[in-house]
């Protein structure tokens, strides 16, 4: 919207600048308008094909879904199967709202491990029937993704 705006008074600059450095001003601000939207259309595009692909591609099942408190975040507990050829997965996925075309995969399993999801304020509980010494790769504890804290809570060692 900016850089059509700027265009805008670009194309109507001897009309409405006096000098040669305003108009100047005014044509290298279009320019840097233009290319800042290109750069924000490169890094939301791909977000939104992918997620589009992931939808005709593969079946997605969710099986647990929790919103934060403040209505900002919600959480999935998705299984995604892609066919014979890559099996499926168990993921955890945080979405911030509005952007819910970008979700984030923040726990990945390879097996049907049931996961529950609760939260508390800014803090997201997993909890699941896996011991931590039982998996192949650990989460991090405590997960951090943008303002959201996430633990892993399952069965003691």
């Amino acid at each position: 919207m900016c850089a059509w705006a700027t265009w805008r008074v670009a194309a109507r600059r001897n009309q409405l600048l006096g000098s040669p450095a305003e108009r100047g001003l005014v044509l290298g601000g279009a320019i840097v308008a233009s290319l800042g939207a290109v750069v924000l259309a490169a890094f939301v595009l791909p977000s939104v094909l992918a997620l589009a692909a992931r939808a005709l591609l593969c079946e997605t099942t969710t099986f647990d879904e929790a919103v934060s408190p403040n209505g900002r975040y919600r959480a999935a507990v998705v299984q995604v199967d892609c066919g014979a050829a890559t099996g499926f997965n168990r993921q955890v996925l945080l979405t911030r709202h509005p952007f819910w075309w970008a979700p984030e995969t923040i726990l990945y399993f390879r097996q049907e491990s049931p996961l529950r999801l609760s939260w508390s304020r800014r803090t997201l509980t997993i909890d699941g029937d896996r011991t931590r010494r039982s998996m192949d790769r650990p989460p991090p504890d405590p997960i951090l993704w943008g303002g959201v804290l996430a633990r892993y809570s399952g069965p003691k060692e």
